[in-house]
Formats: structure tokens, sequence, C-alpha cells
């Protein structure tokens, strides 16, 4: 079904432009999340759209290269739903079964990934990770380039100059040492773990400064980097960004992935205010 609405369609273009432009820059992190405004943008019951099933794909397949796996199943489960009339050849099937695969639920991803060759007669599989084509075996071949050793030495100084002088709350001095640490990554930088933990320093002295809509963005940079969908500190530190800046749905997100990830403990050393709004609206 097609949306009817010129108000609402314009609405949702302007989002996916601006979307797309994220994603030229290679802003995975902001990408998602631009995605899931515009899916917010949909008429209820949103699945019955033609725009939900691309919307939710793309979606699902962001978080997949963003390493958040429980991300891309939720995803993955709702484009099951969506525009139900669209004729397919396994590829949402495919999707979920690698989200079920990733997130470890082995016996649901044999399930989705055999309907999906069958449908597709093995063509969603071209291309793919072989390991999908392993499912029983769990196949994992992960690879991880290292950092030249002199540039892995100055950046290990640099950010250890920086941890000195935030433990002595000289927040600004702190900042330009992680950013000139961070500089020193070659490009592409998300690519390197090294630049997590770089962006996630700039973001916490921002947090510390007050500045958040800055520290929010050094977050959304962090979330670029390898696993660090995986990282409880950055999500608890992105939640309390925002909701600092009053974006209270997309905070609790985010808290909520810092408690799955690290449980109430994360949360032991933060203002009370965070864990507090948590509970008011989740059932812990």
């Amino acid at each position: 079904m097609e949306i009817t609405d010129p108000k609402i369609i314009t609405a949702i273009e302007a989002v996916w432009q601006e979307a797309e432009m994220l994603f030229e820059k290679n802003d995975l992190a902001r990408y998602a999340q631009k995605l899931e405004e515009a899916w917010d943008l949909l008429p209820v019951p949103k699945q019955q759209y033609d725009d939900s099933f691309d919307l939710a794909f793309t979606i699902a397949e962001t978080y997949l290269e963003l390493k958040d796996f429980p991300a891309m199943l939720r995803w993955a489960k709702m484009l099951q739903q969506c525009d139900p009339e669209r004729d397919d050849d396994g590829d949402r099937e495919f999707l979920l079964g690698m989200a079920f695969f990733e997130n470890n639920v082995m016996t649901e991803a044999e399930q989705y990934l055999t309907i999906a060759m069958h449908k597709s007669g093995g063509r969603v599989f071209e291309g793919a990770d072989e390991k999908y084509l392993h499912v029983f075996k769990g196949l994992t071949a992960v690879t991880a380039e290292e950092l030249p050793e002199e540039i892995y030495q100055q950046i290990e100084s640099l950010s250890e100059a920086g941890n000195v002088l935030a433990e002595e709350e000289n927040y600004d001095a702190a900042l330009a040492k992680f950013s000139e640490a961070l500089q020193l990554l070659p490009d592409p930088k998300h690519e390197w773990e090294a630049s997590t933990w770089l962006h996630a320093s700039i973001g916490d002295m921002q947090f510390f400064k007050g500045d958040y809509i800055a520290a929010k963005h050094s977050f959304y940079d962090a979330l670029n980097g390898p696993d660090a969908a995986g990282i409880g500190f950055v999500q608890l530190r992105l939640g309390e960004c925002l909701f600092e800046l009053n974006e209270e749905e997309r905070s609790l997100e985010h808290l909520l992935r810092a408690y799955m990830l690290e449980g109430a403990e994360i949360f032991s050393a933060e203002d009370s205010r965070y864990f507090d709004f948590l509970k008011s609206r989740v059932e812990l």
C-alpha cells in the first residue's frame, strides 16, 4: 500500500535525504537513527505500507554492519510483517536468519536460512559470509588489522596523558590530548578499535563539561567503531547525553541497552536520575 498523504511523503523524503548524506559520510550510527526517524513518520499500522519494507530492511542491514546484533534482530523480525503483498525470493528470511545467527540462536537461524535457501535457489547467499552456510558449526572468521607500532605507542602515550588530566578534572586539556590521539589513526578511522574508545573519551570530557550536544555526537561517532554497540559505557553515556537534551525516547533505548549489557551495576556511580528514569519507563 502506498502512502497518500503528501505531507507525510514529503517529510519522509526529507529524512531519507538527510540519512543518505550520513551514509555517504560513512556515519552509520547516525544513519540508522535517521532511518528510524523516517520509520516513526509512517502512518499506523506502519507495516502495511510499501516503504516499511525498505526502511526495516535497510535499518536491519545497518545494525548488522554496526555489529549491534540485538537491534538487527528486532528490525529483522519487524521486516517479516512489512508490506505483506510484496513478492520476494527469501531476502527477508535470509536477513532474519543472519540476525538469529549473530545472536547465537542457532535453531531459528537454521530454520530461516533454510527457507531463504529454498525460496532463492541459493541466490541470497551469493557474496555473503560463508559462515551462514555452516550454521551448525558456528563458523566465524575474524581478522583484526593492528596499528603500526609507532602510531600505537603515540596514541597510548597521549591517551595516558589525557587520563591523568581527566582525573585532575582538567577536561579541556584532556580533550585536547584525546583529540590529538584520534587524528593519528589512519583513515578510515572508524575501522580501528581505538576509534571507539578515543571518541568515547572525547565524549566523556564533553559530558563532564556539560556540552551535551557535542558529547552526543562524539558517542554516536564511537558507535561507528568495531563492536562498539556491545560496550555498556558507550550506550550509557549516550543515553545520559540524550536524557540531558530531553530526547527521552532515544535516551531510554540506549540506557536500556547499557542495562542489558552490564546490569544495574553500570549505573552505580552515576547520577541516580538516569536509573530512576529507566525504571520509571521499563519494568526491570
